[in-house]
C-alpha cells in the first residue's frame, strides 16, 4: 500500500539550506481581530479551530505543507497548479463556513513561484517552539504583497505562476468549468525590483473578479502617458479628439478585436444555485436579448452542435465550457466566448458573463448583475445583455435603440420560458414532435408568449402543414408589441409568404436588409424568387449571400444554388453546388441530382442517383418523387411506363394531398395531349378543369394561384386537342381574374391558352402578339413552344427553328423550372426531345433535306420507333420520302 507523502515537503536531511524550485500560498484571514471583539475569545477560538481543521484537511488534499501560522497560513506546493486548487476550494470552504456559523468570514490569498531556500530547525530548537522547518527567499514577501493586495475573497497569482497554471488547467476537475482567469495588468511591489503582472483566479458567484485597489506597498503600473507630468498634454490632445471624433466616447475600449457583425460563441449555463429550470432558461433568454442587437452576432445552436460533432464529441453529451467553446469558437470563426453563470450570494441570485478570447481562453471581461429572487433574474439578464454587447464595442445608443426589456419581448413566466428553451433545443435536435409539445406547454402557460406561437408557425411551415402554420402566424401578429424588432420582420416575411411574390420580396429583402447576417432570410428570398418569378441568375446572386461558415444550413442553399444553376443553363456550377450541398448531407432527397444527369442525358448515372433518394416520411414531400420517375421515363422515350407511372402517382398523390392530386392529374394530361388526343382525351379535360375551377372558388383553399394555373392549363390543353370552344369557355371564366398579373407563371400559362387559341383560328399574328412582350429570360419554358408554333404558323421558318433549338437545348430549364409546383415537368421534357422533330419538319417545309433526315435520325435515336405514340409516329412517316427509308413498324 503507497502512503500519502506529500511532495512538496523537502526528503533532503540537510539541515544547511538546499535550494528548490517551490510554489507559495498565503491565505490571510481578514479583520480577525475584529472577529475576536465580536464574539469574544471562546466563541472565536472554537471559530479558528474549525477554520484551521478545514484548512489544514485542504493541505493534505492538495499535498501542501503548512509552513507557518499567524492569521493565516504560509503553505508549500510543488507545482502552481497544487497551490490554485487548494485555494479555490479553501474560498469555497470559507463560505459554506459563513453559512453555517452565521458569521461573514473571508480571506485573502496570494499564490507565487520561485527558488526558495529551505532547512529543518535542529530538534532541540523545535522542542522550544521554533518551527520544524524555514522557508526564505524573494518569493515569500512577493507572495505576502500579493495577498496583502487582494480583496477579501481574493486569489491573486503571479503571472509566472498563473502561466503555470493554466498549461494544468484540466487538472482542476469538476472546479475546472467554474474557474475563471483575468488578468490584472502589471503591478510594482515595495522592495520587489521589478514589476509583477498580476492574475486573478475565482469562481464567479464566490471571487470579486475584479481590479484590486492601490496600496501603499503596491501600485498598478501606469504608462508614461497617463503619468502626472504628460496630463495636460493629454487634456489638449483629448479635447482635439472629442471636436473631431466625438461619436468615439460611445464606443467602449475593447480588448478582442471585435469589429461589427462579428460573431461570438454562448457557452453553456454554468448553474450555481441548484435549480436545474434555470439551465436552458438563462442561456436562452441572454441569447434572445444579445440577439436584438444588429452590432453581435450568436453563432447559432445548430452551428454549435455540428462543430462539436465535428470534433468527434456526441452532441447531447458535451457541455460547451471554457475549453470546448473556444475550440468551437476558433473553428467557427467566432472572435469571442461568452460563458455565463448563475448563483445565490448574500441571500441574492447573480447572474454573471464573461467574455472569453478562445486563442488564450483567457478572461477579457467579467460582469454581473444580482436582484432579489427568481423575479429579478431576467431584469438581470437585460443589464449583462447591455454590459456584454457595450464592451464588444457597441455603442451606447445603438445597445439603447435596439434593446428592449426581455419580460416585454418573451414572458415574464419563467416556466413558460423554459418550455420554449427546451422545444428550440428539440427543434435543433431533430425531435420535431417534442418541439411542437413544448412550443404548445409554453403558450398555454402564457397565452402571450408572441414568441412561441411563432416558433411553432415556423416548425409547422417546415413540415408542409399550412394550416396550422397559418393560425399560429395570426395568433403572434396579434401579439406583435411582445416580439422584438427582428422577430416582428421574421414573423412579417414569414406572413407575407402567404400572401403575392410582390410582398414575399419586400418583406424577406427588408429583413435581409436590416439584419444583414440573417442568412434565412436571403435564402428564402431567393427561393421566392425562383418559385414565383423564374429569375434564376437574381436568385443566384442573392443566395450567394446565405452561404456562409457562420449558417448552419449552408447545404440547403448549395442545394438551392445547384437547382438555379440547372435551370439557368450551368450544369457545372449546379453539380459543384449539390456536391457541397450532399458533403453536408443536406440534398434533401437527391432528385437534383437524377435530374442533372439525366438533362445530359447520362441517364445510367440518373438511374443510380434515383436508387439514392431518401424519402422524407411526409406524404406531401415524398409524392414529389413521381414527378422525376414520370419525366425521367419520357425523356429515354418509354412511353408506356410513362403513362403507367402517372396513373400509380396519380394514386399517391389523392392519399397525400388535394392539391398534389390536382398536380399529378395534370401531369398525366400533359403527357397524354401528346400520345392520346382525341375526343376522350377532350372529356377528361373538361372535367379537369371543372376541378381546377372548383378548387379556384373554394374560399379554404390557400393555393388559389395554382388553381388558378391549373385553369389556364385547362384552357391550353383544350385548345391543343382542337377544342376551341371548350378552351374559350374555361378561358372565360378567369381571363378577368385580378391575381392574373400577380404571379408570372398564371399570366405566361393565360398568354399560352390566348395564343394556342389564336392559332386554333389561323391568326399567328395574335398569336405572336401574346407571347411575344412575356419573353424576358423568366418566361415558362413551354413559352418557347408557343413561340415555335406561332413562327412557323406565320411562315417565318428561320425564327421557328431557334425556337426549337432554344428548346433542345435548355433542358436543364425543362428539369429544373417550377412553374406550378413543377407541373410542367414531363411535359417540358417531352418537349424538349420533340423539338428535334419539330427541327425536321421545319427542315422539311424549307425543302433542306439533309437537315431534315439528319434531325429525323437524331430523334428516333433518342425516342425508340418501337415505343412512339401514333400521333408521333405519322408525324415521323409524314417526313419520310417515298422509296428512302422503311416504313416505321406499327407501334403495338
Amino acid at each position: 500500500m503507497n502512503a500519502l507523502v506529500s511532495p512538496a515537503e523537502p526528503q533532503s536531511t540537510n539541515r544547511q539550506g538546499a535550494p528548490l524550485l517551490r510554489t507559495l500560498a498565503l491565505c490571510d484571514l481578514v479583520d480577525s481581530t475584529g472577529l475576536v471583539e465580536r464574539l469574544g475569545d471562546q466563541l472565536a477560538a472554537a471559530l479558528l479551530r474549525r477554520h484551521d481543521r478545514l484548512t489544514r484537511d485542504l493541505m493534505l488534499v492538495h499535498q501542501g505543507q503548512e509552513i507557518d501560522k499567524t492569521d493565516g497560513f504560509l503553505i508549500l506546493f510543488e507545482r502552481p497548479i497544487h497551490a490554485i486548487a487548494f485555494a479555490l476550494d479553501y474560498q469555497r470552504e470559507l463560505v459554506r463556513l459563513s453559512q453555517d456559523e452565521k458569521v461573514i468570514l473571508r480571506a485573502r490569498v496570494g499564490v507565487h513561484v520561485g527558488d526558495v531556500v529551505v532547512w529543518q530547525n535542529e530538534p532541540a530548537d523545535v522542542v522550544h517552539g521554533a518551527k520544524p522547518m524555514e522557508v526564505e527567499g524573494l518569493v515569500k514577501p512577493v507572495t505576502a504583497r500579493l495577498a496583502s493586495l487582494a480583496l477579501p475573497g481574493q486569489i491573486l497569482v503571479s503571472g509566472v505562476a498563473a502561466s503555470l497554471a493554466q498549461r494544468a488547467h484540466g487538472e482542476l476537475g469538476a472546479n475546472a468549468d467554474r474557474t475563471r482567469w483575468i488578468n490584472h495588468g502589471r503591478y510594482r511591489f515595495k522592495g520587489v525590483p521589478e514589476p509583477l503582472v498580476v492574475y486573478e483566479v475565482g469562481e464567479a458567484g464566490i471571487a470579486p473578479l475584479r481590479l484590486p485597489p492601490y496600496s501603499g506597498k503596491a501600485w498598478r503600473e501606469v504608462p508614461w502617458w497617463r503619468r502626472p507630468g504628460t496630463m495636460f498634454i493629454e487634456v489638449g490632445v483629448a479635447a482635439a479628439a472629442i471636436v473631431l471624433g466625438l461619436w468615439l466616447l460611445l464606443r467602449p475600449p475593447t480588448a478582442i478585436a471585435f469589429a461589427e457583425r462579428d460573431w461570438v460563441v454562448l457557452g453553456d449555463l454554468q448553474n450555481l444555485t441548484g435549480q436545474a429550470a434555470f439551465d436552458d432558461t438563462l442561456r436562452t433568454a441572454l441569447r434572445l436579448s444579445v440577439e436584438q442587437s444588429r452590432y453581435v452576432n450568436i453563432v447559432s445552436d445548430l452551428q454549435v452542435r455540428d462543430a462539436i460533432s465535428r470534433m468527434r464529441r456526441d452532441p447531447k453529451q458535451t457541455r460547451v465550457d471554457r475549453e470546448v467553446g473556444a475550440e468551437i469558437a476558433l473553428r467557427e470563426g467566432a472572435r469571442a466566448l461568452v460563458l455565463t453563470s448563475v448563483a445565490e450570494v448574500g441571500g441574492k441570485l447573480r447572474v454573471s458573463a464573461e467574455i472569453i478570447d478562445p486563442k488564450s481562453q483567457a478572461t477579457v471581461y467579467t460582469d454581473s448583475a444580482e436582484g432579489e429572487g427568481v423575479d429579478s433574474l431576467l431584469v438581470s439578464v437585460d443589464r449583462i445583455n447591455q454590459q456584454l454587447r457595450s464592451r464588444l464595442g457597441e455603442s451606447l445608443a445603438q445597445v439603447g435603440a435596439a434593446s428592449q426589456p426581455l419580460a416585454k419581448v418573451t414572458t415574464d413566466n419563467l416556466d413558460a420560458l423554459r418550455a420554449y428553451s427546451l422545444a428550440r433545443k428539440a427543434a435543433t435536435e431533430g425531435s420535431r414532435d417534442t418541439a411542437l409539445d413544448l412550443y404548445e406547454q409554453a403558450a398555454r402557460l402564457d397565452p402571450k408568449f408572441a414568441l412561441a406561437y411563432l416558433g411553432r408557425a415556423a416548425l409547422l411551415l417546415g413540415s408542409e402543414d399550412t394550416p396550422g402554420a397559418y393560425a399560429d402566424l395570426v395568433r403572434a401578429q396579434a401579439l406583435r408589441e411582445r416580439l422584438t424588432v427582428r422577430e416582428q420582420l421574421y414573423m412579417d416575411a414569414l406572413a407575407a409568404s402567404f400572401g403575392k411574390p410582390a410582398d414575399i420580396r419586400k418583406k424577406w429583402s427588408l429583413l435581409g436588409e436590416m439584419y444583414p447576417d440573417h442568412y434565412p432570410a436571403f435564402a428564402n428570398l431567393a427561393h421566392f424568387i425562383y418559385v414565383y418569378e423564374g429569375r434564376f441568375a437574381e436568385a443566384i446572386t442573392i443566395a450567394g449571400k446565405a452561404v456562409s461558415p457562420h449558417y448552419p444550413r449552408s447545404g440547403n442553399t448549395h442545394y438551392l444554388l445547384g437547382t438555379l444553376e440547372l435551370a439557368n443553363g450551368n450544369p457545372r456550377q449546379a453539380q459543384v453546388h449539390l456536391d457541397n450541398a450532399k458533403a453536408v448531407n443536406a440534398h434533401e432527397m437527391g432528385l437534383r441530382f437524377v435530374e442533372l444527369a439525366a438533362s445530359e442525358r447520362r441517364f445510367a448515372d440518373a438511374d443510380k442517383a434515383l436508387s439514392e433518394i431518401r424519402l422524407s416520411g411526409l406524404p406531401t414531400n415524398d409524392v414529389g418523387a413521381h414527378r422525376v420517375r414520370i419525366a425521367l421515363a419520357v425523356d429515354r422515350g418509354r412511353w408506356r411506363a410513362a403513362l403507367q407511372k402517372a396513373d400509380e402517382a396519380e394514386v399517391d398523390a389523392r392519399n397525400a394531398s388535394p392539391l398534389a392530386a390536382r398536380i399529378y392529374r395534370s401531369t398525366k394530361l400533359s403527357l397524354q395531349s401528346i400520345a392520346t388526343p382525341g375526343v376522350e382525351f377532350g372529356r377528361e379535360v373538361e372535367a379537369y378543369a371543372r376541378i381546377e375551377q372548383a378548387a379556384l372558388r373554394d374560399s379554404e383553399n390557400r393555393d388559389r394561384p395554382g388553381a388558378l394555373f391549373g385553369t389556364f392549363f385547362a384552357s391550353w390543353l383544350a385548345a391543343r386537342n382542337g377544342d376551341t370552344a371548350l378552351a374559350k369557355r374555361v378561358l372565360a371564366d378567369v381571363s378577368g381574374d385580378s391575381d392574373v398579373r400577380n404571379y408570372r407563371y398564371v399570366a405566361d400559362m393565360a398568354a399560352l391558352a390566348q395564343a394556342q387559341i389564336a392559332l386554333n383560328g389561323g391568326d399567328a399574328a395574335a398569336a405572336l402578339a401574346a407571347l411575344t412582350p412575356r419573353v424576358d429570360g423568366a418566361e415558362l419554358y413551354l413559352l418557347h413552344v408557343g413561340l415555335r408554333d406561332a413562327q412557323r404558323a406565320a411562315g417565318a421558318l428561320d425564327k421557328a427553328a431557334a425556337e426549337a433549338q432554344w428548346l433542345a437545348q435548355h433542358r436543364g430549364r425543362a428539369y429544373a423550372e417550377f412553374n406550378a409546383d413543377e407541373t410542367l415537368k414531363a411535359l417540358n421534357v417531352a418537349e424538349s426531345n420533340l423539338a428535334v422533330l419539330s427541327e425536321a419538319e421545319i427542315a422539311d417545309a424549307r425543302g433542306d433535306v439533309s437537315i431534315r433526315a439528319q434531325k429525323l435520325t437524331a430523334f428516333l435515336r433518342l425516342w425508340p420507333e418501337e415505343e412512339l405514340p401514333a400521333p408521333l409516329r405519322r408525324r415521323a412517316e409524314a417526313l419520310l420520302n417515298n422509296g428512302e427509308r422503311p416504313q416505321l413498324r406499327q407501334s403495338e
